[in-house]
Protein backbone atom coordinates (compact mmCIF):
# COMPACT_ATOMS: atom_id res chain seq x y z
CA UNK A 1 0.00 0.00 0.00
CA UNK A 2 1.19 3.49 -0.76
CA UNK A 3 1.67 6.24 1.81
CA UNK A 4 -1.05 8.82 1.26
CA UNK A 5 1.39 11.69 1.79
CA UNK A 6 3.73 10.35 -0.92
CA UNK A 7 0.96 9.55 -3.38
CA UNK A 8 0.72 12.31 -6.00
CA UNK A 9 -0.91 12.02 -9.42
CA UNK A 10 -1.57 14.26 -12.40
CA UNK A 11 -5.39 14.07 -12.86
CA UNK A 12 -5.11 15.44 -16.41
CA UNK A 13 -3.48 12.14 -17.45
CA UNK A 14 -6.16 9.88 -15.89
CA UNK A 15 -8.89 8.16 -17.87
CA UNK A 16 -12.21 8.92 -16.15
CA UNK A 17 -15.43 6.94 -16.50
CA UNK A 18 -18.55 9.03 -15.94
CA UNK A 19 -21.13 7.06 -13.92
CA UNK A 20 -24.75 8.30 -13.62
CA UNK A 21 -27.58 6.47 -11.88
CA UNK A 22 -31.23 7.03 -11.07
CA UNK A 23 -33.34 4.45 -9.27
CA UNK A 24 -36.64 3.56 -10.89
CA UNK A 25 -38.28 3.53 -7.46
CA UNK A 26 -36.81 6.86 -6.33
CA UNK A 27 -39.35 9.66 -5.78
CA UNK A 28 -40.07 11.75 -8.89
CA UNK A 29 -38.79 14.79 -7.02
CA UNK A 30 -35.22 13.38 -7.01
CA UNK A 31 -32.75 16.27 -7.38
CA UNK A 32 -31.06 15.24 -10.60
CA UNK A 33 -32.09 13.02 -13.48
CA UNK A 34 -29.52 11.08 -15.49
CA UNK A 35 -29.20 13.74 -18.27
CA UNK A 36 -28.73 16.43 -15.60
CA UNK A 37 -26.05 14.37 -13.85
CA UNK A 38 -24.17 13.81 -17.12
CA UNK A 39 -24.32 17.49 -18.08
CA UNK A 40 -23.01 18.76 -14.73
CA UNK A 41 -20.26 16.12 -14.65
CA UNK A 42 -19.11 17.07 -18.16
CA UNK A 43 -19.05 20.78 -17.23
CA UNK A 44 -16.89 19.92 -14.23
CA UNK A 45 -14.57 17.78 -16.38
CA UNK A 46 -14.16 20.64 -18.86
CA UNK A 47 -13.40 23.09 -16.06
CA UNK A 48 -10.78 20.80 -14.44
CA UNK A 49 -9.35 19.38 -17.66
CA UNK A 50 -10.42 15.79 -16.98
CA UNK A 51 -10.38 13.18 -19.74
CA UNK A 52 -13.71 11.28 -19.90
CA UNK A 53 -13.21 8.06 -21.90
CA UNK A 54 -16.59 6.42 -21.20
CA UNK A 55 -20.06 7.30 -19.97
CA UNK A 56 -22.10 4.69 -18.07
CA UNK A 57 -25.65 5.12 -16.83
CA UNK A 58 -28.33 2.81 -15.45
CA UNK A 59 -31.71 2.99 -13.76
CA UNK A 60 -31.19 0.64 -10.84
CA UNK A 61 -31.40 0.98 -7.08
CA UNK A 62 -28.13 1.05 -5.11
CA UNK A 63 -29.84 0.05 -1.86
CA UNK A 64 -28.89 -3.63 -2.16
CA UNK A 65 -25.46 -4.86 -3.32
CA UNK A 66 -24.94 -6.89 -6.47
CA UNK A 67 -28.01 -5.71 -8.40
CA UNK A 68 -26.39 -3.24 -10.85
CA UNK A 69 -24.82 -4.92 -13.88
CA UNK A 70 -23.27 -1.76 -15.35
CA UNK A 71 -21.74 -0.83 -11.98
CA UNK A 72 -20.22 -4.30 -11.56
CA UNK A 73 -18.80 -4.19 -15.09
CA UNK A 74 -17.26 -0.76 -14.40
CA UNK A 75 -15.42 -2.09 -11.32
CA UNK A 76 -14.24 -5.16 -13.25
CA UNK A 77 -12.70 -2.93 -15.94
CA UNK A 78 -11.03 -0.80 -13.26
CA UNK A 79 -9.47 -3.95 -11.74
CA UNK A 80 -8.41 -5.36 -15.12
CA UNK A 81 -4.79 -5.39 -16.26
CA UNK A 82 -3.18 -4.84 -19.61
CA UNK A 83 -5.27 -3.81 -22.59
CA UNK A 84 -8.52 -4.59 -20.70
CA UNK A 85 -7.75 -1.82 -18.23
CA UNK A 86 -9.54 1.15 -19.82
CA UNK A 87 -10.35 3.33 -16.78
CA UNK A 88 -8.28 4.90 -14.02
CA UNK A 89 -10.82 6.97 -12.10
CA UNK A 90 -14.55 7.66 -11.61
CA UNK A 91 -16.53 10.85 -12.07
CA UNK A 92 -20.04 11.02 -10.57
CA UNK A 93 -22.52 13.67 -9.47
CA UNK A 94 -22.65 12.54 -5.81
CA UNK A 95 -21.24 9.63 -3.73
CA UNK A 96 -24.76 8.21 -3.31
CA UNK A 97 -24.81 7.57 -7.09
CA UNK A 98 -22.07 4.97 -6.52
CA UNK A 99 -23.46 3.24 -3.44
CA UNK A 100 -26.22 3.34 -0.85
CA UNK A 101 -25.11 0.17 0.88
CA UNK A 102 -22.05 -0.51 3.01
CA UNK A 103 -20.76 -3.49 1.00
CA UNK A 104 -20.30 -1.61 -2.27
CA UNK A 105 -19.34 1.58 -0.42
CA UNK A 106 -16.58 -0.33 1.36
CA UNK A 107 -15.53 -1.89 -1.95
CA UNK A 108 -15.06 1.58 -3.49
CA UNK A 109 -12.99 2.79 -0.50
CA UNK A 110 -10.87 -0.38 -0.59
CA UNK A 111 -10.14 0.11 -4.31
CA UNK A 112 -9.14 3.71 -3.59
CA UNK A 113 -6.98 2.52 -0.68
CA UNK A 114 -4.88 0.23 -2.92
CA UNK A 115 -4.93 2.72 -5.82
CA UNK A 116 -6.97 0.59 -8.19
CA UNK A 117 -9.22 3.63 -8.35
CA UNK A 118 -6.65 6.40 -8.67
CA UNK A 119 -9.11 9.27 -8.16
CA UNK A 120 -12.75 10.07 -7.47
CA UNK A 121 -14.40 13.29 -8.55
CA UNK A 122 -17.90 14.44 -7.51
CA UNK A 123 -19.85 17.55 -8.44
CA UNK A 124 -21.34 17.92 -4.95
CA UNK A 125 -18.55 16.43 -2.81
CA UNK A 126 -14.84 17.22 -2.58
CA UNK A 127 -12.71 14.11 -2.30
CA UNK A 128 -8.98 13.78 -1.55
CA UNK A 129 -7.21 10.38 -1.56
CA UNK A 130 -5.87 10.77 1.98
CA UNK A 131 -7.02 9.46 5.37
CA UNK A 132 -9.44 12.34 5.98
CA UNK A 133 -10.81 12.16 2.46
CA UNK A 134 -11.55 8.44 2.72
CA UNK A 135 -13.14 8.96 6.15
CA UNK A 136 -15.44 11.67 4.75
CA UNK A 137 -16.29 9.46 1.76
CA UNK A 138 -17.21 6.64 4.14
CA UNK A 139 -19.44 9.01 6.09
CA UNK A 140 -21.12 10.05 2.84
CA UNK A 141 -21.89 6.39 2.08
CA UNK A 142 -23.22 5.88 5.63
CA UNK A 143 -25.51 8.90 5.29
CA UNK A 144 -26.72 7.63 1.91
CA UNK A 145 -27.56 4.26 3.44
CA UNK A 146 -29.35 5.92 6.35
CA UNK A 147 -31.42 8.00 3.94
CA UNK A 148 -32.30 4.94 1.87
CA UNK A 149 -33.26 2.87 4.94
CA UNK A 150 -35.36 5.67 6.43
CA UNK A 151 -37.13 6.25 3.13
CA UNK A 152 -37.98 2.54 2.95
CA UNK A 153 -39.27 2.55 6.54
CA UNK A 154 -41.38 5.65 5.93
CA UNK A 155 -42.91 4.17 2.79
CA UNK A 156 -43.62 0.84 4.52
CA UNK A 157 -45.16 2.62 7.51
CA UNK A 158 -47.32 4.74 5.21
CA UNK A 159 -48.49 1.70 3.23
CA UNK A 160 -49.31 -0.17 6.46
CA UNK A 161 -51.23 2.77 7.90
CA UNK A 162 -53.14 3.26 4.65
CA UNK A 163 -53.93 -0.44 4.47
CA UNK A 164 -55.44 -0.33 7.97
CA UNK A 165 -57.97 2.12 6.55
CA UNK A 166 -58.55 0.01 3.45
CA UNK A 167 -56.54 2.30 1.17
CA UNK A 168 -54.45 0.58 -1.47
CA UNK A 169 -51.62 1.45 -3.82
CA UNK A 170 -51.33 -2.05 -5.24
CA UNK A 171 -52.53 -3.70 -8.41
CA UNK A 172 -55.91 -2.38 -9.68
CA UNK A 173 -58.82 -4.78 -9.28
CA UNK A 174 -61.04 -5.76 -12.18
CA UNK A 175 -64.58 -4.45 -11.80
CA UNK A 176 -63.52 -1.69 -9.40
CA UNK A 177 -62.21 1.87 -9.65
CA UNK A 178 -59.62 3.18 -7.21
CA UNK A 179 -59.86 6.87 -6.44
CA UNK A 180 -57.05 9.23 -5.51
CA UNK A 181 -57.78 8.37 -1.87
CA UNK A 182 -56.91 4.70 -2.54
CA UNK A 183 -60.50 3.53 -1.89
CA UNK A 184 -62.02 0.91 -4.20
CA UNK A 185 -65.50 1.57 -5.57
CA UNK A 186 -67.59 -0.40 -8.10
CA UNK A 187 -66.72 0.44 -11.70
CA UNK A 188 -70.24 1.20 -12.87
CA UNK A 189 -70.13 4.91 -13.67
CA UNK A 190 -71.18 6.49 -16.99
CA UNK A 191 -73.00 3.40 -18.17
CA UNK A 192 -70.05 1.08 -17.45
CA UNK A 193 -71.09 -2.44 -16.38
CA UNK A 194 -67.71 -3.81 -15.31
CA UNK A 195 -68.74 -4.38 -11.70
CA UNK A 196 -71.97 -6.13 -12.68
CA UNK A 197 -70.05 -8.35 -15.09
CA UNK A 198 -67.50 -9.30 -12.41
CA UNK A 199 -70.42 -10.31 -10.16
CA UNK A 200 -71.82 -12.36 -13.06
CA UNK A 201 -68.42 -14.03 -13.49
CA UNK A 202 -68.47 -15.36 -9.92
CA UNK A 203 -72.03 -16.65 -10.33
CA UNK A 204 -71.13 -18.35 -13.63
CA UNK A 205 -68.04 -19.96 -12.12
CA UNK A 206 -69.96 -21.47 -9.23
CA UNK A 207 -72.35 -22.93 -11.81
CA UNK A 208 -69.42 -24.73 -13.46
CA UNK A 209 -68.95 -22.50 -16.50
CA UNK A 210 -65.49 -22.60 -18.07
CA UNK A 211 -63.07 -19.68 -17.84
CA UNK A 212 -63.18 -19.11 -21.59
CA UNK A 213 -66.99 -19.06 -21.59
CA UNK A 214 -67.02 -16.52 -18.76
CA UNK A 215 -64.43 -14.27 -20.44
CA UNK A 216 -66.34 -14.41 -23.73
CA UNK A 217 -69.61 -13.51 -21.99
CA UNK A 218 -68.01 -10.52 -20.25
CA UNK A 219 -66.39 -9.17 -23.42
CA UNK A 220 -69.58 -9.66 -25.46
CA UNK A 221 -71.43 -7.58 -22.90
CA UNK A 222 -69.01 -4.66 -22.99
CA UNK A 223 -66.38 -5.43 -20.36
CA UNK A 224 -63.21 -3.31 -20.69
CA UNK A 225 -60.83 -1.80 -18.17
CA UNK A 226 -59.15 1.38 -19.41
CA UNK A 227 -55.74 2.54 -18.21
CA UNK A 228 -55.74 5.91 -16.48
CA UNK A 229 -54.00 8.99 -17.81
CA UNK A 230 -50.37 9.09 -16.79
CA UNK A 231 -49.92 5.33 -17.09
CA UNK A 232 -47.57 3.91 -19.71
CA UNK A 233 -50.56 2.52 -21.60
CA UNK A 234 -52.91 5.45 -20.93
CA UNK A 235 -56.20 5.02 -22.76
CA UNK A 236 -55.54 1.38 -23.70
CA UNK A 237 -58.38 -1.10 -23.15
CA UNK A 238 -57.92 -4.41 -21.35
CA UNK A 239 -60.47 -7.06 -22.27
CA UNK A 240 -61.16 -10.04 -20.05
CA UNK A 241 -59.27 -13.30 -20.70
CA UNK A 242 -59.34 -16.74 -19.11
CA UNK A 243 -55.78 -16.12 -17.82
CA UNK A 244 -56.84 -12.92 -16.04
CA UNK A 245 -59.77 -14.77 -14.48
CA UNK A 246 -57.60 -17.67 -13.30
CA UNK A 247 -54.64 -15.56 -12.10
CA UNK A 248 -56.12 -12.26 -10.88
CA UNK A 249 -59.83 -12.60 -10.26
CA UNK A 250 -60.90 -15.98 -8.87
CA UNK A 251 -57.89 -16.55 -6.54
CA UNK A 252 -58.17 -13.04 -5.02
CA UNK A 253 -60.12 -12.79 -1.72
CA UNK A 254 -60.51 -9.05 -2.36
CA UNK A 255 -63.71 -9.75 -4.27
CA UNK A 256 -65.45 -10.83 -1.06
CA UNK A 257 -63.74 -8.21 1.11
CA UNK A 258 -60.20 -9.24 2.12
CA UNK A 259 -57.57 -6.81 0.78
CA UNK A 260 -54.01 -8.20 0.79
CA UNK A 261 -50.98 -6.01 0.17
CA UNK A 262 -47.29 -6.33 1.06
CA UNK A 263 -48.03 -9.50 3.03
CA UNK A 264 -50.62 -7.72 5.19
CA UNK A 265 -54.38 -8.03 4.98
CA UNK A 266 -57.45 -6.11 6.12
CA UNK A 267 -61.12 -7.07 6.15
CA UNK A 268 -62.87 -4.25 4.28
CA UNK A 269 -66.23 -5.51 5.54
CA UNK A 270 -65.24 -4.53 9.08
CA UNK A 271 -64.41 -0.91 8.20
CA UNK A 272 -67.62 1.07 8.84
CA UNK A 273 -66.45 4.13 6.92
CA UNK A 274 -65.46 2.13 3.82
CA UNK A 275 -68.88 0.88 2.65
CA UNK A 276 -67.22 -1.81 0.58
CA UNK A 277 -69.49 -3.52 -1.97
CA UNK A 278 -68.26 -7.11 -2.58
CA UNK A 279 -68.62 -8.88 -5.92
CA UNK A 280 -69.27 -12.22 -4.20
CA UNK A 281 -69.45 -13.74 -0.72
CA UNK A 282 -66.95 -15.79 1.27
CA UNK A 283 -68.83 -19.05 0.83
CA UNK A 284 -68.80 -18.70 -2.95
CA UNK A 285 -65.13 -17.74 -2.92
CA UNK A 286 -64.17 -20.82 -0.89
CA UNK A 287 -66.20 -23.07 -3.14
CA UNK A 288 -64.50 -21.68 -6.24
CA UNK A 289 -61.08 -22.30 -4.65
CA UNK A 290 -62.11 -25.90 -4.00
CA UNK A 291 -62.91 -26.24 -7.70
CA UNK A 292 -59.31 -25.42 -8.62
CA UNK A 293 -57.68 -28.45 -10.15
CA UNK A 294 -60.95 -30.21 -10.94
CA UNK A 295 -61.20 -30.94 -14.60
CA UNK A 296 -64.83 -30.35 -15.56
CA UNK A 297 -65.53 -31.47 -19.13
CA UNK A 298 -68.47 -29.57 -20.53
CA UNK A 299 -70.21 -31.07 -23.55
CA UNK A 300 -73.23 -29.81 -25.42
CA UNK A 301 -75.80 -31.18 -23.01
CA UNK A 302 -74.01 -32.83 -20.13
CA UNK A 303 -71.21 -32.54 -17.60
CA UNK A 304 -69.07 -35.60 -16.86
CA UNK A 305 -69.00 -35.99 -13.08
CA UNK A 306 -65.76 -37.39 -11.68
CA UNK A 307 -66.01 -38.93 -8.20
CA UNK A 308 -63.50 -38.89 -5.31
CA UNK A 309 -61.77 -35.69 -6.46
CA UNK A 310 -59.02 -34.91 -3.94
CA UNK A 311 -59.45 -38.25 -2.13
CA UNK A 312 -57.19 -40.60 -4.10
CA UNK A 313 -53.53 -40.30 -3.06
CA UNK A 314 -50.47 -41.65 -4.89
CA UNK A 315 -48.66 -44.09 -2.58
CA UNK A 316 -45.30 -43.27 -4.20
CA UNK A 317 -45.24 -39.48 -3.79
CA UNK A 318 -48.18 -38.82 -1.39
CA UNK A 319 -49.73 -36.32 -3.80
CA UNK A 320 -53.34 -36.16 -5.01
CA UNK A 321 -54.13 -38.10 -8.17
CA UNK A 322 -56.53 -36.51 -10.63
CA UNK A 323 -59.48 -38.30 -12.27
CA UNK A 324 -59.53 -38.73 -16.01
CA UNK A 325 -61.87 -40.43 -18.46
CA UNK A 326 -59.94 -41.33 -21.64
CA UNK A 327 -61.48 -43.64 -24.24
CA UNK A 328 -60.95 -47.34 -23.60
CA UNK A 329 -58.44 -47.64 -26.44
CA UNK A 330 -60.29 -50.39 -28.27
CA UNK A 331 -61.46 -49.47 -31.76
CA UNK A 332 -64.79 -51.21 -31.24
CA UNK A 333 -65.43 -49.61 -27.87
CA UNK A 334 -65.99 -45.84 -27.46
CA UNK A 335 -66.73 -45.99 -23.73
CA UNK A 336 -64.72 -43.90 -21.28
CA UNK A 337 -62.94 -45.63 -18.39
CA UNK A 338 -62.51 -43.61 -15.20
CA UNK A 339 -59.02 -43.72 -13.70
CA UNK A 340 -56.81 -41.65 -11.40
CA UNK A 341 -53.52 -40.28 -12.71
CA UNK A 342 -50.46 -38.86 -10.90
CA UNK A 343 -49.01 -35.81 -12.69
CA UNK A 344 -46.20 -34.99 -10.25
CA UNK A 345 -42.98 -34.59 -12.27
CA UNK A 346 -40.68 -36.19 -9.68
CA UNK A 347 -42.98 -39.09 -8.76
CA UNK A 348 -41.37 -42.57 -9.18
CA UNK A 349 -44.20 -43.33 -11.62
CA UNK A 350 -42.37 -41.02 -14.07
CA UNK A 351 -39.19 -43.14 -13.89
CA UNK A 352 -39.17 -45.19 -17.09
CA UNK A 353 -36.83 -47.77 -15.60
CA UNK A 354 -39.38 -48.68 -12.91
CA UNK A 355 -42.15 -49.10 -15.50
CA UNK A 356 -44.90 -48.19 -13.07
CA UNK A 357 -48.36 -47.36 -14.45
CA UNK A 358 -49.18 -43.65 -14.59
CA UNK A 359 -52.76 -44.26 -13.53
CA UNK A 360 -54.99 -46.64 -11.55
CA UNK A 361 -58.54 -47.54 -12.57
CA UNK A 362 -61.37 -46.31 -10.37
CA UNK A 363 -62.83 -49.82 -10.02
CA UNK A 364 -59.73 -50.76 -7.97
CA UNK A 365 -60.67 -48.12 -5.40
CA UNK A 366 -64.38 -48.91 -5.32
CA UNK A 367 -63.80 -52.68 -5.19
CA UNK A 368 -61.65 -52.12 -2.11
CA UNK A 369 -64.49 -50.18 -0.49
CA UNK A 370 -67.08 -52.85 -1.40
CA UNK A 371 -64.96 -55.59 0.21
CA UNK A 372 -64.09 -53.57 3.28
CA UNK A 373 -67.68 -52.57 4.03
CA UNK A 374 -69.41 -55.88 3.24
CA UNK A 375 -69.11 -57.10 6.89
CA UNK A 376 -69.85 -53.67 8.32
CA UNK A 377 -72.84 -54.44 10.63
CA UNK A 378 -73.75 -52.71 13.88
CA UNK A 379 -76.16 -53.31 16.76
CA UNK A 380 -77.43 -51.12 19.53
CA UNK A 381 -74.68 -52.48 21.79
CA UNK A 382 -72.05 -51.47 19.21
CA UNK A 383 -73.56 -48.02 19.03
CA UNK A 384 -73.56 -47.52 22.81
CA UNK A 385 -69.95 -48.69 23.11
CA UNK A 386 -68.95 -46.40 20.26
CA UNK A 387 -70.65 -43.41 21.88
CA UNK A 388 -68.84 -44.09 25.15
CA UNK A 389 -65.48 -44.50 23.40
CA UNK A 390 -65.87 -41.23 21.50
CA UNK A 391 -66.91 -39.34 24.62
CA UNK A 392 -63.60 -40.37 26.21
CA UNK A 393 -61.51 -38.99 23.34
CA UNK A 394 -58.23 -37.68 24.62
CA UNK A 395 -58.44 -33.88 24.98
CA UNK A 396 -54.66 -33.59 24.69
CA UNK A 397 -54.75 -35.22 21.27
CA UNK A 398 -57.41 -32.79 20.10
CA UNK A 399 -55.29 -29.90 21.38
CA UNK A 400 -52.23 -31.19 19.51
CA UNK A 401 -54.25 -31.53 16.32
CA UNK A 402 -55.64 -28.01 16.74
CA UNK A 403 -52.12 -26.57 17.08
CA UNK A 404 -50.91 -28.53 14.05
CA UNK A 405 -53.94 -27.33 12.10
CA UNK A 406 -53.22 -23.69 12.93
CA UNK A 407 -49.57 -24.13 11.92
CA UNK A 408 -50.46 -25.75 8.59
CA UNK A 409 -53.04 -23.06 7.84
CA UNK A 410 -50.41 -20.38 8.47
CA UNK A 411 -47.97 -22.13 6.15
CA UNK A 412 -50.69 -22.46 3.50
CA UNK A 413 -51.49 -18.73 3.63
CA UNK A 414 -47.80 -17.90 3.25
CA UNK A 415 -47.33 -20.19 0.25
CA UNK A 416 -50.48 -18.90 -1.46
CA UNK A 417 -49.29 -15.31 -1.00
CA UNK A 418 -45.85 -16.24 -2.33
CA UNK A 419 -47.40 -17.89 -5.40
CA UNK A 420 -49.59 -14.84 -6.00
CA UNK A 421 -46.72 -12.35 -5.71
CA UNK A 422 -44.42 -14.42 -7.94
CA UNK A 423 -47.17 -14.78 -10.55
CA UNK A 424 -47.81 -11.04 -10.59
CA UNK A 425 -44.09 -10.27 -10.98
CA UNK A 426 -43.70 -12.33 -14.15
CA UNK A 427 -47.10 -11.72 -15.74
CA UNK A 428 -45.70 -9.13 -18.15
CA UNK A 429 -42.46 -10.98 -18.92
CA UNK A 430 -41.86 -13.04 -22.02
CA UNK A 431 -42.47 -16.78 -21.45
CA UNK A 432 -39.14 -17.39 -23.20
CA UNK A 433 -37.09 -15.34 -20.73
CA UNK A 434 -34.90 -17.10 -18.16
CA UNK A 435 -36.49 -15.17 -15.26
CA UNK A 436 -39.97 -16.26 -16.39
CA UNK A 437 -38.95 -19.92 -16.70
CA UNK A 438 -37.16 -20.02 -13.33
CA UNK A 439 -40.11 -18.40 -11.57
CA UNK A 440 -42.57 -20.64 -13.41
CA UNK A 441 -40.70 -23.72 -12.13
CA UNK A 442 -40.61 -22.27 -8.60
CA UNK A 443 -44.36 -21.54 -8.72
CA UNK A 444 -45.04 -25.12 -9.88
CA UNK A 445 -43.06 -26.47 -6.92
CA UNK A 446 -44.94 -24.18 -4.54
CA UNK A 447 -48.26 -25.33 -6.05
CA UNK A 448 -47.33 -28.93 -5.25
CA UNK A 449 -46.47 -27.96 -1.68
CA UNK A 450 -49.72 -26.00 -1.41
CA UNK A 451 -51.69 -29.03 -2.55
CA UNK A 452 -49.96 -31.21 0.03
CA UNK A 453 -50.80 -28.71 2.79
CA UNK A 454 -54.44 -28.58 1.69
CA UNK A 455 -54.67 -32.37 2.07
CA UNK A 456 -52.99 -32.29 5.48
CA UNK A 457 -55.32 -29.51 6.66
CA UNK A 458 -58.36 -31.46 5.46
CA UNK A 459 -57.18 -34.49 7.40
CA UNK A 460 -56.46 -32.48 10.57
CA UNK A 461 -59.84 -30.76 10.42
CA UNK A 462 -61.54 -34.12 10.34
CA UNK A 463 -59.60 -35.15 13.45
CA UNK A 464 -59.99 -31.86 15.35
CA UNK A 465 -63.70 -32.02 16.07
CA UNK A 466 -66.04 -32.38 18.99
CA UNK A 467 -66.63 -36.10 19.56
CA UNK A 468 -70.27 -35.50 20.47
CA UNK A 469 -70.84 -33.68 17.19
CA UNK A 470 -69.15 -36.53 15.31
CA UNK A 471 -71.72 -39.03 16.53
CA UNK A 472 -74.70 -39.68 14.27
CA UNK A 473 -78.03 -40.72 15.71
CA UNK A 474 -78.51 -44.48 16.13
CA UNK A 475 -80.93 -44.61 13.21
CA UNK A 476 -78.58 -42.63 10.91
CA UNK A 477 -75.55 -44.68 11.85
CA UNK A 478 -77.46 -47.98 11.53
CA UNK A 479 -78.73 -47.04 8.07
CA UNK A 480 -75.28 -46.09 6.75
CA UNK A 481 -73.37 -48.96 8.37
CA UNK A 482 -75.66 -51.89 7.54
CA UNK A 483 -76.20 -50.85 3.93
CA UNK A 484 -72.87 -49.26 3.06
CA UNK A 485 -71.47 -51.92 0.73
CA UNK A 486 -74.71 -52.72 -1.12
CA UNK A 487 -75.64 -49.02 -1.40
CA UNK A 488 -72.21 -48.17 -2.75
CA UNK A 489 -72.42 -50.92 -5.39
CA UNK A 490 -75.92 -50.04 -6.56
CA UNK A 491 -75.56 -46.24 -6.56
CA UNK A 492 -74.80 -44.03 -9.54
CA UNK A 493 -71.46 -42.21 -9.67
CA UNK A 494 -72.71 -39.12 -7.81
CA UNK A 495 -74.16 -41.13 -4.89
CA UNK A 496 -71.04 -43.32 -4.80
CA UNK A 497 -69.03 -40.15 -4.27
CA UNK A 498 -71.34 -38.98 -1.46
CA UNK A 499 -71.29 -42.32 0.40
CA UNK A 500 -67.50 -42.66 0.06
CA UNK A 501 -66.93 -39.12 1.39
CA UNK A 502 -69.20 -39.85 4.35
CA UNK A 503 -66.94 -42.72 5.46
CA UNK A 504 -63.47 -42.06 4.01
CA UNK A 505 -61.04 -39.14 4.20
CA UNK A 506 -58.73 -40.54 1.53
CA UNK A 507 -57.26 -43.72 0.08
CA UNK A 508 -53.70 -44.32 -1.16
CA UNK A 509 -53.03 -46.53 -4.18
CA UNK A 510 -49.91 -48.06 -5.68
CA UNK A 511 -49.80 -49.61 -9.15
CA UNK A 512 -52.57 -52.16 -8.53
CA UNK A 513 -54.34 -51.83 -5.16
CA UNK A 514 -55.28 -49.64 -2.19
CA UNK A 515 -52.43 -49.78 0.32
CA UNK A 516 -53.57 -47.25 2.91
CA UNK A 517 -56.63 -45.25 3.89
CA UNK A 518 -58.04 -42.84 6.45
CA UNK A 519 -61.61 -43.02 7.80
CA UNK A 520 -63.83 -40.34 9.27
CA UNK A 521 -65.35 -40.45 12.71
CA UNK A 522 -67.35 -42.17 14.10
CA UNK A 523 -66.54 -44.95 11.62
CA UNK A 524 -62.82 -44.80 12.41
CA UNK A 525 -63.41 -45.61 16.08
CA UNK A 526 -65.85 -48.40 15.14
CA UNK A 527 -63.26 -50.10 12.92
CA UNK A 528 -60.65 -49.82 15.66
CA UNK A 529 -63.02 -51.35 18.21
CA UNK A 530 -63.73 -54.34 15.98
CA UNK A 531 -60.29 -54.46 14.27
CA UNK A 532 -61.94 -55.13 10.95
CA UNK A 533 -59.50 -56.17 8.23
CA UNK A 534 -59.98 -55.84 4.49
CA UNK A 535 -58.27 -59.18 3.89
CA UNK A 536 -55.59 -57.46 1.74
CA UNK A 537 -52.98 -56.87 4.39
CA UNK A 538 -53.80 -53.19 4.42
CA UNK A 539 -53.94 -50.85 7.39
CA UNK A 540 -57.05 -50.99 9.58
Amino acid sequence: MYDDDDYQIDTSKLRYVLYARKSTDDPQRQLRSIPDQKEECKLMAKRLGLNIVAVISEEKSAKKPGERDEFKHMLEVLRAKGKNNKYDAILAWNPDRLARNMKEGGEIIDMVDVHIIKDLKFVTHHFTPDANGKMLLGMAFVLSKQYSDKLSQDVTRGVRRSLQHGKSSGTPKHGYMRGEDGIYRPDNENGCKNFELICDAWRMRIEGKSLKAIASYMNDNGYARIYKEGAKKAGAKVLMTDKILSDRVFPDPFFYGILIQKGKKVDLRELPSYNFLPATNEETYNHVQAMTGRRIVTEKRRVIFKPLVGMVICAYCSKVMYPQTPLSGRKSDKTRILSYRCDISWCPRKDRDLRLPQSVRANVVFSFMYDMLKDFKVTRVDYDQLSKRLSQTNGVKLQENAIKLHSKQGALKNIEQDIKERSLKIINLSPDSLIYKNNEQYIAEQEEQRESLVNEISSLKAQTTDSEQDMLSFEEFLNVANNASSSLKAADVVIKDQIARLIYLNVAVDNEKVVDYQIREPFRTYFRMHKISTGRGDRT
